[in-house]
């Protein structure tokens, strides 16, 4: 199969998830009990999650967001060192809410930026485990698919992984419950 196809099929897929029953959540809430999910799942690792927003109300499909999280949160667990500390947050923005996470580990290559979210790509060295480079693609698509946009820049101390989603708008889902 050729990568074409592959990811054809992958935003096929993803396509497919998010037309169907998007609902209203508390992203502070999932993220919360997520990262609690992740102190069992990394116990090498130590995780911190500090929310700022207030209102953090988003549309769409919470698994999917959770899904996005896991490969961020799988690429700080496997660029970092045991005992470091994998920083997750959700800060507001006008009218948006920001999901962060950040790790201390190597710096990005700065060749590899522009490709990070593209697919079958890579910043893993020769012989480490082998990875198909869909990880940043597939969270790219869930970000889109919500609405957001996607960014990975260096940070004076590692690296960090962000998404910024709309707020659902109050109103209109009142008045879409009437």
């Amino acid at each position: 199969m050729n990568s074409g196809s592959l990811n054809e099929r992958i935003t096929r897929a993803l396509a497919f998830m998010l037309r169907h029953q998007p609902e209203e959540f508390d992203l502070e809430r999932v993220v919360s009990l997520t990262v609690d999910a992740y102190r069992d799942v990394y116990p090498e690792r130590r995780f911190e999650f500090d929310c700022t927003a207030g209102a953090t109300t988003v549309r769409g499909s919470p698994e999917l967001l959770i899904q996005m999280l896991d490969k961020f949160v799988d690429n700080a667990a496997d660029f970092s060192a045991a005992g470091d500390t994998v920083k997750i947050s959700v800060e507001a923005g006008e009218g948006e809410v920001v999901l962060s996470v950040h790790n201390p580990g190597p710096p990005l290559p700065e060749r590899m930026r522009s490709q990070l979210f593209d697919s079958m790509v890579s910043v893993r060295t020769a012989g480490s485990d082998k990875h198909l480079g869909l990880g940043l693609y597939v969270a790219r698509l869930i970000a889109e698919g919500h609405g957001g946009r996607i960014k990975a820049e260096n940070s004076e101390d590692g690296v960090r992984f962000s998404v910024v989603l709309p707020v659902a708008d109050a109103k209109l889902a009142q008045i879409g419950r009437k």
